[in-house]
């Protein structure tokens, strides 16, 4: 019976994803500080059959913490000020040891989470970036190149009689051949002349406009209890 406990609710996105895995045995304990989100995502997960896996609870856990002790496998952090709940997110895992994950979107908020969970007794702290990284499928056609080498007459600068062709010269062949409207295959493919090698290539582009964020992710060792 794996537990998890996810800060904040949102939109609810990452929860149903979180409660399709943990699913049917599992339990989610969702927190948001809006108390209409929190509403809501309730309603959206009785709607969709989730009742009985989620709590969803409007609580602002940064100032009164989760209020929850020694039950939770792992804890999934999504907040402005994330080092402010991992004192009680230990404390709401589990004897047993379990995992932590942080997103934030600025580098500033991963040092101070960091910090505060190296503080309080996490290992193995990992930070992966995330990006958007789109790639454009092109076909690209390779003019025929049957010769790349400068063969020079020994006493001579000028090429040899049997030089064959360059490659700006069977690109250029290849250019003016692709340009012609007769030239052109259907969709409007350039035709393969003789010798030449079409293939398909990815490009990333040059700018991406997308927001960074980073996962920052931890380990709780089991603990022993002492009096």
């Amino acid at each position: 019976h794996i537990r998890v406990k996810l800060l904040s609710t949102g939109s609810g996105s990452l929860s149903h994803a979180i409660l399709r895995t943990i699913a049917p045995n599992g339990h989610l304990n969702t927190f948001d500080f809006h108390e209409q989100r929190a509403q809501k995502a309730r309603e959206e997960f009785e709607s969709h059959g989730f009742a009985d896996l989620v709590t969803a609870s409007h609580r602002d856990v940064c100032s009164a913490g989760f209020g929850l002790n020694l039950e939770v496998d792992a804890v999934f952090l999504d907040l402005p000020a994330p080092w402010t709940a991992i004192a009680s997110a230990k404390q709401a895992i589990k004897l047993l040891g379990g995992r932590i994950c942080s997103f934030s979107p600025c580098i500033e908020q991963v040092q101070r989470t960091c910090l505060a969970l190296t503080e309080h007794d996490f290992t193995e702290v990992c930070t992966m970036e995330c990006l958007l990284r789109t790639f454009d499928v092109r076909r690209v056609c390779m003019p025929a190149v049957l010769d790349l080498g400068d063969a020079l007459c020994e006493d001579s600068s000028e090429p040899a009689p049997n030089k064959q062709p360059k490659l700006s010269d069977a690109h250029s062949v290849s250019s003016e051949a692709t340009t012609a409207g007769e030239d052109h295959g259907p969709h409007g493919t350039p035709k393969m002349a003789k010798g030449d090698i079409f293939f398909k290539a990815s490009v990333p582009p040059l700018q991406m406009a997308a927001h960074t964020g980073y996962l920052t992710f931890a380990t709780l060792s089991p603990r022993l209890v002492t009096d």
